[in-house]
């Protein structure tokens, strides 16, 4: 027995209790039964020690990025995770928020090392937010301190709304006294999910022709003060573009996205899927960006940069977009840089003699500081019903003796959501005479064979043409409304297809949806989504209860998908003999691309927008 008891003795000082408060590395503020972290054991325990930081996953979420960040960061080993917020979609009930974070919570089981929780606005956007939070994680801010490294969780979101972010005088408090009981650690990092700093600076925003200043006292100064003289660094996220600043002597980064919305421009733009891995050493914190498919250095996108592509809008707004007869146009440009900026301006019009732009090409040459204005003149001779795609100006810069490039396309300053509304786009469907389409997902039917293709799609952003074609043919006898699409697709390996069953979240796949709004009210409609393994999400209005009873097949080749449909009318409760014409809208989604291609051009209104439909008109086929 005694034998067996000095053997215990020698092995259980190696046995380690889970969870990063029993190391005794580790330290923490929190007093609450639920901690705000996992239960994972620190992997390593060097001086210099490695840790990784995630960024929005949510606010326009892209499926898939976030689980590959958590795969790939477990062969990367880091000490442990930390994340700037934005976790979670945030929806209304408390059911709802659950189910998100159970969701949540299950990719950070594949985690081999601790995460830390830091509530973004979508996390705790509105009270039932917080109280779920408070119901998981117990504390909303907090510190710990580990390898004498203090870690300053911060909460942005303590107003009644998450905008404007505000730091409470209590949590200010409690900051300065966290600070002032650490003096003696050798660095301090500070994570808070929106970079308040900005909002105390204050940001131009062109608003329809005016420069508007943008800026909200957060409680930041306060505690920025109370850093000040102290080695620190600090992280944060919410406007998805990863930027660089130099403020207090000190680096403050805003990080990108590891899922969240994003325009995907690249590391020119500061837009890109990451993870920030950081080695802290003996002289501070060692930055690395780590992406989906490579690493980018620390300072990929400058704040200089940034200033530049900010800056680059039309000084004037169109307010009557339509005539249109030599309208001017002024784009300001300032070198911000402390070398020679080099590039060009050039407009990309549509393969129609409809606008006219002139000059259509401008050679830029800008000395540091230096600010110049450039003048062109615009006109739109055509049909106001085709005026999308609209023009789009180019712009490209070189830095001498450098690889880098910044590439940018300015849309034009005009109320495109007005003009879709005033003059929106109209489709006709000719009633078959011929017998109707076999609804086979093959398009080589005799019915579709002579009628014309609508209008093309194009992007939900203002980017002129769409990056893959769709062709739509509509027609329609006495009882059914018959649809047969064409979807090419350039790259068919990463079509999506995940959902499976009946009214399922149908459109975060590759897909089609189609809206009628058939007594034109512009309040009440029918919906319907389809994916490329045909199966169907149909509701009235937002009531799932309503089912369209469509006839749905898909097909297709190499570099397409086709799906045919036969709607039947008596479901859209439409009567053509009264109403001849209905508002009508049809999209296609291309997740992988993260592109949403729309018919009527739907500009910055939710696709749910029945005063932003186009027409539908019904007429008969002309006697031979």
């Amino acid at each position: 027995m005694k034998y067996i008891l000095s053997c215990l003795a020698f092995i259980l000082p190696l046995v380690a209790f889970s969870g990063p408060e029993n190391d005794p590395d580790f330290s923490h503020s929190v007093t609450t039964k639920k901690k705000p972290w996992t239960d994972k054991d620190f992997r390593n325990n060097p001086d210099h020690f490695q840790f990784a930081i995630l960024s929005d996953r949510t606010g326009g979420l892209r499926p898939g990025v976030f689980p590959a960040a958590v795969k790939k960061l477990n062969e990367l080993q880091p000490e442990f995770v930390i994340t700037v917020g934005d976790l979670i979609a945030g929806r209304s009930t408390k059911t709802e928020l659950r189910d998100e974070w159970k969701e949540f919570n299950a990719f950070l089981e594949n985690f081999e090392m601790p995460f830390f929780y830091l509530p973004g606005n979508h996390d705790m956007k509105d009270p039932t937010g917080t109280e779920v939070w408070d119901e998981h994680f117990g504390s909303r801010h907090y510190a710990f301190v580990y390898k004498k490294v203090l870690f300053l969780c911060l909460n942005s979101q303590d107003g009644k709304t998450w905008r404007p972010p505000l730091i409470g005088p209590e949590q200010i408090a409690w900051a300065k006294k966290e600070l002032a009981r650490h003096k003696d650690v050798r660095w301090t990092m500070v994570f808070i999910h929106q970079p308040v700093w900005l909002s105390e600076e204050g940001i131009i925003l062109p608003r329809k022709g005016k420069e508007i200043l943008n800026r909200h006292d957060t409680g930041w100064p306060e505690i920025e003060a109370a850093l000040k003289g102290r080695n620190h660094t600090v992280f944060a996220g919410h406007v998805h573009h990863y930027v660089k600043y130099r403020r207090n002597q000190s680096n403050y980064y805003t990080l990108g996205t590891t899922g969240g919305g994003s325009r995907m421009r690249g590391p020119t733009f500061g837009e890109f899927d990451h993870a920030t891995w950081v080695t802290m050493t003996d002289k501070g914190p060692r930055i690395l960006n780590i992406t989906i498919d490579g690493m980018l250095t620390e300072d990929v996108h400058s704040e200089g940069q940034h200033a530049l592509w900010r800056s680059l809008y039309f000084q004037e707004y169109i307010r009557d977009t339509w005539p249109l007869s030599r309208q001017p146009l002024t784009l300001k440009i300032t070198n911000p840089f402390d070398h020679q900026l080099d590039g060009r301006l050039n407009w990309i019009l549509p393969f129609n003699d409809d606008w006219q732009v002139t000059p259509t090409r401008v050679n830029v040459q800008l000395q540091p500081g230096e600010t110049r204005r450039y003048t062109f003149t615009l006109s739109y001779q055509g049909d106001p019903s085709r005026y999308f795609p609209a023009p789009l100006l180019n712009t490209h810069f070189t830095y001498p003796d450098s690889k880098e490039q910044l590439q940018h396309s300015i849309p034009l300053p005009l109320d495109y959501e007005e003009h879709s509304r005033k003059h929106p786009r109209t489709a006709t469907s000719v009633e078959l005479v011929t017998p109707a389409p076999k609804i086979d997902g093959d398009l080589s039917d005799a019915a579709w064979r002579d009628l014309p293709s609508l209008s093309p799609l194009l992007p939900k952003a203002k980017s002129g043409y769409a990056s893959a074609s769709t062709e739509i043919r509509i027609t329609h006898d006495s009882k059914f409304l018959y649809f047969g699409v064409t979807c090419h697709e350039p790259v068919p390996d990463r079509i999506l297809t995940r959902m499976t069953e009946p009214d399922s979240e149908v459109s975060t796949d590759d897909s089609i949806e189609l809206f009628f709004d058939a007594n034109m009210d512009k309040q009440i409609f029918n919906y319907l989504a389809v994916n490329r393994a045909g199966v169907i999400r149909d509701s009235r209005r937002t009531n799932p209860a309503w089912q369209s009873k469509t006839i749905v097949a898909t097909g297709g080749s190499d570099r397409q998908w086709t799906v045919e449909l036969a709607i039947p009318i008596d479901r859209l409760e439409a009567d053509l003999n009264q109403h001849k014409h209905w508002g009508f809208q049809i999209l296609r989604n291309r997740p992988y691309a993260e592109e949403i291609q729309e018919w009527n051009p739907n500009h910055g209104k939710t696709k749910y927008s029945p005063s932003q439909f186009g027409r539908l008109s019904f007429m008969e086929r002309p006697p031979k």
